[in-house]
């Protein structure tokens, strides 16, 4: 079979008179669509228009009725997984089925690479090339960290970077890419920019249309199993393309000679709503679901079929009951609650909730419910309380300190006197249990101070690592004798940093003593550091992970507070020194952080500026 009208020299891909049936419906008819090489080509439509079962084609899941097709001057009359696989052709579904979740995220990049694992003999060396592999295409993932621990955008991520990596002549990402962070989205628009770069093709279904805007050369539109339109993205406007694309709000059949402009503004005005990026649900007056937005879903993880008509209740579950007598309560007035604890597919945040009721009229038809996740900034700003609460302690601390330590050298200065005054040895044995404790008293005044700057301090170069690798020395001994493992994981590169030695020292020995406490029975503490760019800049990152039990408070920052302890019973826990840590280092410009893991333990994170 030959294609005369369609295979060109620069056509990576062509299809010619591709039908498709499931039963009675036909999915696809007689399509003819090509696919140039070096290009990235956007096909855009409503649900069940056939994109996926295109893409199901092209990848060997599906074998069309009718057609051929044409692909790198090869002639198929339809492609099998295996040949589709040894022709170059890879996907990316939207939810990132080749991910083995079992597997960590090194060796789901390379085990079903072929050749590259052949030469391999020790694990290691998988881990170290997909160390490399991550850092070279500036991804923060750990290697070792399994897939079933990733969340659905991280999971995507990798998946694309894992087809990516065996050079596919074709990538199809399927709807793949509204499942990214916005993070992680940046990202993968400099990788298969990269990718088109160095010959490749890319197939990107997809329903958002500024993805096409930004990342294709070519579109084309699918309705009803049919190819309407192919075109150079810059000569189709956006309203336009929404209007071929999309018909599910305005485009009745019984509407006759309707109102153009109108028809336009109310397609455009739906692909906003569809794609904005906050939780919107429409109800009616007995709180029945009416219709929710993409982002909505996505959280949800609903189809149209699970939520139409379905009660309000039923969506949010009992985990937010009290989130539905919020919204019963206002019914039917506008209102706003802000920052609410929230459930979202299993998935806890702090969320500020807005209702709009609609009327016809007087007659209540409807509510708009619009939930925000500003659990981000909920953060910060506990954050930013955290730090006026230490600004606050640091100066009465100062001026505690001062107010103490005089009457306490006198104090200090008579017990000498004394000792030396009186010969009696229960009298000695007296006065040395009270030099004792003044040394003690003395030692929490000098904690105190460390919440001051008034101190002089010589700030110098220091190089982290090796701080950390003779720091790491000191607790050696200590650590076998509590049976914890203590396992370093260096960045390759020099991470110098700004401050004073003795301070940084501090803080490391501060967070180990904290571990070790943790860990009376033994455990393991995991340290890592890497460069992290942010803002133009670079930063330093420190990672401490144990495998205790955790910090039992429902705001872990709270240990940053000072004469805050967990550690109940021991006299030595004053509760100072993550309090003067935190301080240290936000002298330093930088961040601590502190979180409880859902395996075990707790994670510090420490950011300080890359000093150059």
């Amino acid at each position: 079979m030959a294609f005369p009208s369609l295979k060109t020299e620069d056509a990576l891909l062509v299809l010619e008179k591709i039908s498709l049936d499931y039963g009675q419906v036909r999915a696809l008819k007689q399509i003819d669509f090509s696919i140039e090489y070096s290009t990235i080509h956007a096909i855009v439509g409503e649900h069940g228009a056939g994109k996926s079962s295109l893409a199901a084609i092209l990848c060997g899941l599906i074998k069309p009725q009718t057609g051929f097709m044409f692909f790198n001057g090869q002639e198929y009359r339809s492609f099998s997984i295996n040949s589709a696989y040894q022709a170059g052709i890879r996907v990316v579904h939207q939810h990132a089925l080749s991910i083995n979740e079992h597997f960590t995220v090194a060796e789901n990049l390379f085990l079903t690479n072929g050749p590259f694992v052949e030469n391999l003999k020790w694990r290691y060396r998988i881990y170290h090339a997909a160390r490399q592999f991550l850092q070279d295409n500036d991804i923060d993932i750990d290697p070792i960290t399994l897939a079933q621990n990733l969340n659905l955008s991280d999971r995507i991520l990798i998946d694309i970077l894992k087809q990516i990596y065996s050079r596919p002549k074709l990538l199809i990402l399927d709807e793949a890419l509204e499942k990214l962070s916005s993070v992680s989205f940046k990202k993968v628009v400099g990788l298969l920019t990269r990718l088109k770069e160095r010959g490749s093709s890319v197939l990107l279904i997809t329903h958002r249309i500024d993805d096409i805007y930004e990342l294709a050369d070519r579109v084309s539109v699918i309705k009803n199993g049919e190819i309407l339109v192919t075109d150079r993205v810059r000569n189709i406007d956006k309203l336009n393309l929404i209007k071929m694309a999309y018909i599910q709000i305005s485009a009745e059949e019984n509407v006759e000679n309707p109102n153009q402009e109108f028809y336009q503004l109310l397609k455009y005005n739906e692909a906003i709503l569809r794609h904005l990026p906050v939780n919107l649900i429409v109800m009616d007056e007995a709180h029945r679901i009416k219709m929710v937005n993409d982002y909505c879903k996505q959280n949800f993880a609903l189809t149209k079929s699970s939520y139409f008509n379905l009660p309000l209740e039923q969506l949010l579950s009992s985990a937010n009951a009290e989130v539905m007598t919020l919204i019963k309560s206002a019914d039917p007035v506008e209102m706003t609650f802000y920052q609410i604890p929230l459930t979202l597919n299993t998935m806890p945040i702090t969320g500020n909730l807005k209702l709009f009721p609609v009327y016809d009229g007087k007659l209540l038809i409807g509510v708009i419910i619009i939930i925000e996740d500003v659990s981000e900034f909920d953060r910060l700003q506990k954050q930013v309380i955290l730090s006026e609460k230490l600004a606050s302690v640091g100066l009465l601390a100062a001026g505690v300190a001062h107010e103490i330590n005089n009457p306490l050298e006198i104090i200090y200065t008579y017990l000498s006197f004394m000792k030396y005054k009186f010969r009696a040895p229960e009298f000695h044995e007296a006065l040395d249990t009270l030099h004792e404790q003044i040394e003690h008293i003395a030692t929490i005044v000098s904690n105190l101070l460390s919440f001051s700057e008034k101190n002089s301090i010589v700030n110098e170069e220091i190089e982290l690592n090796s701080e950390l690798r003779n720091t790491l020395k000191l607790v050696k001994h200590n650590a076998t004798y509590q049976h914890i493992t203590i396992k370093f994981e260096p960045c390759d590169q020099d991470l110098i940093v700004r401050a004073n030695r003795h301070e940084i020292k501090q803080v490391i020995l501060n967070l180990l003593k904290n571990s070790f406490e943790a860990m009376p029975s033994g455990g393991q503490i995991s340290i890592r550091t890497a460069l992290i760019p942010e803002n133009g800049g670079q930063n330093v990152q420190m990672l401490f992970h144990d495998t205790g039990p955790g910090i039992a408070d429902e705001n872990p920052n709270n240990i940053f507070l000072p004469f805050y302890s967990t550690k109940k019973g021991g006299e030595s826990n004053l509760g100072l020194g993550l309090s003067v840590s935190y301080t240290i280092i936000q002298k330093y410009h930088g961040t601590m952080t502190v979180e409880n893991l859902e395996q075990a333990g707790c994670q510090f994170v420490i950011t300080l500026p890359q000093s150059y």
